[in-house]
């Protein structure tokens, strides 16, 4: 009996070990200073600052960026593409709209890690 309770708590100790380790494990977007878009229509430029703040390499090869409220969407290019815990890489994209833009906007930057939402400021 003794050895079934120990291997039953033991178990559930790595379980739980497991599980903490693999959520902090992780790789965690934030903007860093102002999301800017320039421009007039047709192309407007987005210039956009993302650091890591988490504890795993950010690969951002495949990102893109939506703005819902004009219907335009757009593939981010960083430089650079990875980031380190701590790292802050810039990024760019040519967005194609019809809409003139005046005044600031929502905008989702979407990854493999999850979406980011955003203001995109009017430079």
């Amino acid at each position: 009996m003794l050895i079934i309770t120990l291997s039953v708590v033991a178990l559930i100790g790595f379980f739980m070990y497991s599980v903490a380790s693999s959520a902090t494990n992780r790789p965690v977007l934030v903007q860093a200073g102002d999301a800017l878009i320039s421009g007039n229509p047709p192309t407007y430029t987005v210039t956009i600052y993302l650091q890591n703040i988490g504890t795993s390499t950010v690969d951002l090869t495949e990102i893109n960026l939506n703005v819902p409220d004009i219907g335009a969407s757009a593939s981010l290019t960083c430089n650079p593409p990875t980031l380190k815990s701590g790292e802050i890489t810039k990024c760019t994209a040519s967005l194609s709209t019809t809409s003139t833009i005046t005044t600031a906007k929502t905008a989702i930057i979407e990854t493999k890690y999850g979406a980011l939402k955003i203001t995109l400021l009017r430079a």
